[in-house]
């Protein structure tokens, strides 16, 4: 199984033993009010989504800290020749939700993505109503592209020399 240790936090690849904790946050309405797909999702459509990211192109891993899982970070489409893919993250424990626990997973994240797979851009989609995951992402040094004013699932992206220049500073939070 891999695991990333940095900052604090720990984040194990995700295994078939735990899709069904992540089938049961993921359609809690606390975190599919801020998903695109919102639909309930059934232990089926569970097993055949895990059966298409368990593979090179999409790193998902459950988010533990202190001993405790709280939530699920990801990469996925790792494209290896145009060198980007595409982050996501939820808490699903609300303790952490205004923590500095979300920043550190992030960090191991975009150490891995950007360190260990060389990867150079990586973009999110956010529901422009989450007002909250667009403010976490801009921290990060996320961009909005042009021309997502019309679009509900805008797209941002992160080059890597501006991560690199921010870790230090959202490293200061903790």
């Amino acid at each position: 199984m891999m695991k990333l240790e940095k900052y604090g936090v720990v984040l194990n690849r995700l295994t078939h033993d735990k899709i069904e904790m992540i089938r049961n946050w993921r359609n809690s309405s606390k975190i599919a009010k801020f998903m695109e797909f919102r639909e309930y999702i059934t232990p089926e459509m569970q097993e055949k989504w895990f059966k298409s990211i368990d593979n090179e192109n999409n790193f998902f891993f459950i988010i533990e800290y202190e001993k405790k899982e709280i939530g699920l970070i990801n990469v996925k489409d790792v494209d290896y020749e145009q060198k980007k893919g595409e982050g996501g993250i939820f808490i699903f424990d609300d303790t952490y939700l205004n923590s500095d626990v979300p920043f550190r997973a992030s960090l191991c994240m975009g150490d891995f993505f950007f360190e260990t797979l060389r990867m150079e851009k990586q973009i999110v989609h956010i529901l422009k109503d989450n007002k909250r995951a667009i403010k976490y992402n801009l921290m990060f040094g996320f961009e909005k592209q042009p021309n997502q004013e019309k679009i509900n699932n805008q797209l941002y992206c992160l080059e890597k020399e501006i991560y690199l220049k921010k870790r230090s500073l959202i490293c200061r939070l903790f």
